[in-house]
This record gives C-alpha cells, sequence and structure tokens, in this order.
C-alpha cells in the first residue's frame, strides 16, 4: 500500500479506488476565506452544521452519485436522528453506525446540553461532497445554505468535509 494511504482501512482505500472517474480539474482559489472573530463566547454561540458527508433524512431524495456529481443540499431538522448516507467518495458503511464519524449532529446537541456551547442552530446542511463542476455550488446552492445561516443567526458553523 502506498504510504500515504495507510491511514486509510483496506475497505476504504479499494472502494475509493474502485470509484475512481476520470480526471477533472479542481478549483483553485488565490486568497483566503476572511477570518471573522466570534464577537461572544462559545459557550453563548448559536452552532450550526454544514457536511459534505451526503446526509439526508429517510423521506427526502438521495443524493446523485452519477460522474457529474450533485451541487445540491439537503436541510434536516437539528433534531434529526434517523439519517440516510449517499456518497460517492467514501464507504457510508461506518456513518451507518455512527453519524456522527461524518455528520456530529448528535455531538453538537450533548455540547449544547453540556453548556459547552449556547445552542444548536435549527437545522444543519449536507452536500454530497463530490462536485466537479463547482458554478453551480459557487453562483446558487453555496449562497442559499449562507443566507439559510444567517436568517438563523448563527454565530459559528462547523464544516466537516468528507
Amino acid at each position: 500500500m502506498v504510504a500515504r494511504y495507510r491511514g486509510f482501512a483496506q475497505v476504504e482505500y479499494e472502494y475509493v479506488r474502485g470509484r475512481a472517474y476520470e480526471p477533472f480539474e479542481w478549483a483553485t482559489f488565490e486568497e483566503p476565506s476572511p477570518r471573522r472573530p466570534l464577537e461572544r463566547p462559545l459557550s453563548r454561540s448559536r452552532v450550526a452544521l454544514v457536511a459534505t458527508a451526503g446526509a439526508h433524512l429517510p423521506e427526502q431524495p438521495a443524493f446523485d452519485l452519477g460522474k457529474s456529481g450533485d451541487s445540491s443540499y439537503r436541510e434536516l431538522p437539528s433534531d434529526a436522528h434517523e439519517l440516510r448516507f449517499t456518497h460517492a467518495g467514501y464507504d457510508t458503511r461506518r456513518p451507518r453506525e455512527d453519524a456522527d464519524v461524518v455528520f456530529p449532529l448528535s455531538l453538537l446537541r450533548r455540547l449544547a446540553a453540556e453548556g459547552e456551547i449556547g445552542e444548536v442552530a435549527p437545522r444543519a446542511f449536507s452536500f454530497m461532497g463530490y462536485i466537479p463542476e463547482t458554478e453551480p455550488l459557487l453562483e446558487q446552492t453555496g449562497p442559499e445554505v449562507a443566507a439559510k445561516l444567517l436568517a438563523d443567526a448563527v454565530d459559528l458553523v462547523l464544516l466537516v468535509p468528507s
């Protein structure tokens, strides 16, 4: 096994390699995103979850696993407990056993209950993560989610890539 893959379990390595797609040009950005300090202590902050885990509710449509990817997102209530995972880039068997490995919503609820964070935002968002054509994400779905986070008066977003 190549050294850089030592951290992967063999099954994950084979799964990712087995789903290799045609090469595509990676999006690059010249400037980092601006930093913005928290305006209140973490223990009083409203925290939202945004992940690329491919999480969705059982009644929501699964993400498109096709070669063109899927720039859509799913909106999930923060009290959601029964989740499904559809993703082309990782083996979804592990999060079916413990969703927190890629979508730590129950962890955020626990942190709020313990007073580590002020509260969990009323909704979380999940993308699939495999989005080779980034224009729809950058021009439509990303701004939509950002507007919803602002409407929810979120202080902090936990961004979890999968």
